[in-house]
């Protein structure tokens, strides 16, 4: 399900990310994804999701499971669950790729309330709320 209106629905994550939905089900969210130069975001990882991004424009820096590397129009990568992960766009254009998350969950919630900027107190909410599609840091570093 997409938003209303004409064309894709958009979401914009902040300053230097902006997700195109290109199509959302239980199954599959797939997106097509925007990072303005700037620099890196936390680790994060996802207990059951897996990933798979492919590089459509411009460059886009990634750092998985402690290793770093810079991906290139054409190039794919994929993440699978319980992988620290984190990539940005250390270049000097904007980068483009598609992002394809399986299965989708709540994923899409979660960007839609990421974008509405909470405070301090909503972060802390929104990571426990979302906990089955995103954590913060490592694997290693989990308690639960």
């Amino acid at each position: 399900m997409t938003g209303p209106g004409p064309g894709p629905e958009q979401i914009r994550l902040g300053p230097r990310q902006t997700l195109t939905v290109l199509s959302s089900t239980p199954e599959q969210l797939l997106l097509e994804c925007t990072w303005q130069p700037g620099d890196p975001p936390p680790t994060h990882w996802h207990p059951s999701q897996h990933e798979h991004f492919v590089v459509l424009d411009g460059e886009l820096t990634v750092v998985v499971s402690g290793d770093e590397r810079v991906l290139r129009v054409g190039d794919a990568l994929d993440v699978p669950p319980v992988t620290a992960h984190h990539m940005w766009n250390a270049g000097p254009a904007p980068c483009r790729a598609s992002w394809t998350i399986t299965p989708a969950q709540r994923t899409e919630e979660l960007f839609r309330t990421m974008a509405q900027g909470p405070g301090l107190v909503s972060k802390a909410s929104m990571v426990w709320r979302f906990r089955h599609e995103l954590r913060l840091g490592s694997p290693a570093d989990d308690p639960s």
